[in-house]
Parts: C-alpha cells; sequence; structure tokens
C-alpha cells in the first residue's frame, strides 16, 4: 500500500485491542518520526506498548478505549510566526499517519488537554508545546468513512473554474478532500492563482483549522507531486 491508498484506507479508529506493535513497525516509526524532526523542526516523540499513552491527559472530544501507543507532535512555536506550529504537526503527522496506515496499523488524530502535567509519557522541553496527537494500534472494530465538502466548496480558480482547472490541482483537491479534520469541518480552502501554477492555501473559521490546513496540505502535494505548482 502506498501512501494515496493509505488515504483511501484510513478512517479514524479510537477503540483499540492489546495487540502490540511489531519491533518492524517500531523502526519504521520512529525512522519516519526523525526524518518528520529534521524537516519540519519539530519534536515528535513516539510512545509505544504502555497501559496509557495519553498519560491521564483527558481528550478534547471523542471517546477513546484502550490506547496504549501515541505519536505525540511536539514542538516550538516560530519566533518570527512564519512557521505556524500547528500546520507544520499537522503537516508532519498526517504523514506519519499515512506511513502507519501503510504499516497496517490504525489511527486517530486527538488533541489532549494539560499535555504539560501527566505522568511521564513523553518530554516537552523548554517552550514546547503539544498541538495535537495521534493514536496508533490495532483496532477493535473498523473505521467509518468520514465527511466530505464537495470539492467546489474547498477550492476558488482565478481564471475560469473547477470544472477547467488542470488535472493536478483536481486531483490535489481530490486527496484534501480525504483529510480528516476537527469535527469533519475541513475549514480550509485552496485557490488555483490566475498564473495557473500558485497555489493559495488558507484557513477558514473553525477548530484547530491550522492543523487540519497541514494535513490538507500534505494531500494536496502527494496527490499534485508531479506537477509544476508552488504554494503561494
Amino acid at each position: 500500500m502506498n501512501l494515496l491508498e493509505a488515504m483511501e484506507e484510513r478512517h479514524a479508529v479510537r477503540n483499540y485491542t492489546d495487540e502490540p506493535l511489531t519491533a518492524d513497525q517500531i523502526t519504521a516509526l520512529e525512522t519516519a518520526i526523525g526524518e518528520a524532526n529534521a524537516a519540519h523542526g519539530l519534536n515528535i516523540q513516539l510512545i509505544h506498548d504502555v497501559p496509557d499513552a495519553f498519560g491521564g491527559c483527558p481528550t478534547h472530544y471523542g471517546r477513546f478505549r484502550n490506547v496504549r501507543n501515541l505519536i505525540a507532535l511536539i514542538g516550538r512555536d516560530a519566533a518570527d510566526g512564519t512557521a505556524d506550529l500547528d500546520e507544520r504537526a499537522g503537516h508532519a503527522g498526517e504523514l506519519l499517519a499515512l506511513t502507519a496506515v501503510t504499516l497496517g496499523l490504525d489511527t486517530s488524530w486527538v488533541v489532549l488537554h494539560e499535555t504539560d502535567a501527566h505522568d511521564g509519557k513523553w518530554t516537552l522541553g523548554e517552550g514546547g508545546r503539544m498541538p495535537a496527537a495521534i493514536t496508533l494500534g490495532h483496532g477493535a472494530r473498523p473505521g467509518r468513512p468520514h465527511r466530505s465538502k464537495p470539492a467546489e466548496e474547498l477550492t476558488a480558480v482565478e481564471q475560469g473554474s473547477y470544472a477547467d482547472a488542470p488535472a493536478w490541482f483536481r486531483h490535489g483537491i481530490e486527496a484534501a478532500m480525504l483529510a480528516p479534520s476537527a469535527l469533519g469541518k475541513q475549514p480550509f480552502r485552496f485557490t488555483l492563482l490566475a498564473d495557473g501554477h500558485t497555489v493559495k492555501a488558507e484557513t477558514l473559521e473553525g477548530v484547530q483549522a491550522e492543523i487540519g490546513l497541514g494535513i490538507a496540505k500534505l494531500h494536496f502535494e502527494l496527490a499534485a507531486a508531479d506537477a509544476d505548482f508552488v504554494w503561494a
């Protein structure tokens, strides 16, 4: 299974079995996490095979059971504000979630409260925070597809219409439609600018919108990887 196929297969799972991760899965995840940290300036950490990977922290929404494995998306906000931590965490985290799916694992995004007062499962470090995390493991039951907004609601095209947009842009939008977001609201928009190869991605009003934008941008990039486009 490749990453594009993983987008189709990935559905949120919040109830897990006791089956542990294999040594190969752990190695692959730790390698991917190291690459993500280097690429995005983050301090992502893998917690695995513990009784409560949440460390006693309450969830923002959603009921979870038997979470024994977690990818803690940790980093620091940029001093100049040019690289938003939430967006970086969304982008890097979704690549890790899709990687986990290719390894035969189930996943779900989760936002935790009181992450600085947990019982020792991760380290925030000076100035660090954890805007979100990803649960993973073997689901007790399959996840279900989430609702997606129509493509036309997620896009704008400065010259022409969405139907007339280049195939790479439409492929990117179709992938973005599969992006998970808080409460399934997908608060983002992609605009194809008049030059035909520049894409503006922006948040709309919504819960954890910046995280959702990072996730959606990762989906778009993977689907439009062969195109000559740039972000505005």
